[in-house]
């Protein structure tokens, strides 16, 4: 199975070389399958967010190499990265950064028209992704009227609008009921079959850590499995 992105004896140190130094991730070396769904368990602290982090190209990581499709992307310029991270990349964070005065489509389009794509095109696309995500009912609606999972949908949406590669999620199913969960992982399955996304997730979550591909463990910084 070929790989899409793939980490080197990756590192990540705070406050290095002080009292307090702490190695949030330790000499971690993963290998993320194209078009699977690869899953990062372990307790809290154990330094899963900060793996996705590094991955994700959103941190640098202290020593070792990240590298997308062979090519090193840990020392390139943050000018190559960004672009890397906006053409590849989508995002699902546990804190959402929606704006809650605006629609869930204005929101979802937003990243649209900040690539200077005219509103019309960007809220027809934007309304594509929140209809495949079940919330044909609630475009017009503001954040701040939508439910915790309904706002997660919208997270969701708009992580999915620059067609990334790869999708990056942070505990996906926190503010998500069992059922909304079962549904927002059928979604995501279907674009990991149709359309060969590679899904990267960090969850305490049982059902989301069974229903990837492939499960890797972390505790302390390293990975244990």
């Amino acid at each position: 199975m070929a790989s899409v992105a793939r980490t080197i004896e990756v590192w990540k140190s705070y406050g290095q070389g002080g009292p307090r130094q702490v190695d949030a991730v330790q000499g971690v070396s993963v290998e993320i399958e194209k078009g699977r769904v690869t899953a990062i368990g372990g307790p809290s602290g154990s330094g899963k967010t900060t793996l996705l982090s590094l991955i994700g190209l959103l941190t640098r990581p202290t020593k070792g190499k990240i590298l997308y499709d062979d090519k090193d992307l840990s020392s390139v310029s943050e000018v190559y990265r960004t672009r890397v991270r906006r053409n590849r990349i989508g995002f699902i964070f546990q804190a959402q950064y929606l704006i809650p005065q605006l629609t869930a489509i204005e929101n979802v389009a937003l990243p649209k028209l900040c690539m200077d794509v005219p509103r019309s095109e960007a809220e027809r696309q934007a309304a594509e992704r929140l209809v495949a995500l079940g919330m044909s009912h609630r475009l017009g609606f503001r954040v701040a009227e939508l439910s915790g999972g309904e706002q997660q949908r919208v997270s969701i949406a708009r992580s999915l609008m620059n067609s990334p590669d790869v999708l990056i999620a942070d505990e996906p199913g926190a503010s998500m009921d069992e059922d909304l969960t079962a549904e927002l992982l059928s979604a995501l399955r279907g674009m990991v079959d149709e359309h060969g996304l590679t899904v990267i997730v960090a969850s305490h979550d049982q059902k989301v850590l069974d229903w990837a591909d492939k499960r890797l463990n972390m505790r302390d910084g390293k990975i244990v499995t």
